[in-house]
């Protein structure tokens, strides 16, 4: 039996003056997952897709903050409450009216806490009824109650030449991702950031870079025709928020050349993963070796576009 979309009106496409509607697979998920709040838009549901793409990633308690399809905060902790108390403290300014996700059940005490400042959404997968009602105050705060999503194996999009297919990118973030490639090793701590650190920067458009420390981003780079660029914001960002120095770095793309490197190094960074590819990868080799920095390469790319 062929399966017919269900067509939603949105409340309106990227901009007001534009119309949108969603096309819903009764396969896939759907709208009927939103348990309170006023009517979604295109935005939300472009952001509600960027957030569920990126919480997969994660097993651990783990809080995402999203703005305009990127993230910009991002932790993990023992517990969600102190997950999302790392995310938001990531970058304040940013999170306002941004749309939280957590891969855990979203408390009283927690709801508490997040009613004080201004979100747009808020998605987990299940809340406490007091929760619930604690949000609810909030009239215009929408609340999805979305379960584990699947990993969605075939992305397209619109182009001026048609339907543009590819398959997803399923690579698994983990030790076996990285490799070692200079002199200095680095403790499981940082190894364990570094992975961290590439699962957010996965889903940052690029260039992209990430700075964490203890699975919690400290400073974001992304969106930026150039490397130093999206680099020199993300530090910014870091100097803003956090006074501490010990920080790893991922890079979506390889550095084709020693200047971030040595950015990086005059901050204080020491370990730093990134893709190889570039005819300059022994020349930043040599650099980390002279520097005493453990670099990493990475076993895949993690472009986004």
């Amino acid at each position: 039996m062929k399966l017919k979309n269900k067509k939603i009106t949105l409340r309106y496409g990227e901009n007001p003056n534009q119309k949108a509607y969603l096309l819903s697979n009764i396969n896939k998920l759907t709208l009927d997952f939103q348990i309170s709040g006023k009517k979604i838009s295109y935005n939300n549901i472009i952001d509600l897709d960027s957030g569920l793409r990126c919480l997969n990633e994660f097993s651990e308690p783990t809080s995402i903050i999203i703005k305009h399809t990127n993230p910009c905060g991002v932790a993990s902790a023992k517990n969600i409450n102190k997950a999302f108390k790392k995310s938001y403290e990531s970058d304040t300014k940013s999170a306002f009216g941004g749309i939280i996700f957590l891969n855990r059940k979203l408390n009283s005490s927690l709801a508490n806490i997040i009613v004080k400042n201004f979100f747009e959404m808020i998605v987990a997968p299940d809340f406490e009824l007091n929760a619930i009602k604690i949000l609810k105050n909030k009239k215009n705060l929408i609340l999805f109650k979305i379960p584990k999503i699947k990993k969605i194996k075939t992305n397209y999009k619109s182009t001026v030449f048609g339907n543009l297919y590819q398959t997803n990118d399923l690579v698994s973030i983990n030790q076996k991702f990285i490799n070692l490639v200079s002199y200095k090793k680095t403790s499981l701590k940082s190894v364990q950031d570094l992975i961290f650190s590439l699962k957010v920067v996965k889903h940052l458009k690029s260039n992209a870079v990430v700075l964490s420390n203890n699975k919690q981003t400290l400073g974001l780079g992304h969106g930026q025709t150039n490397r130093v660029d999206a680099l020199n914001f993300a530090i910014k960002n870091k100097k803003k928020y956090f006074k501490e120095n010990s920080f790893v770095c991922a890079s979506d793309g390889f550095f084709p050349f020693t200047d971030s490197i040595s950015i990086l190094n005059k901050n204080g960074c020491t370990v730093i993963a990134q893709p190889s590819g570039s005819i300059n990868d022994d020349k930043v080799i040599s650099f980390a070796n002279k520097n005493k920095i453990s670099l990493y390469f990475t076993k895949n790319r993690l472009f986004k576009h």
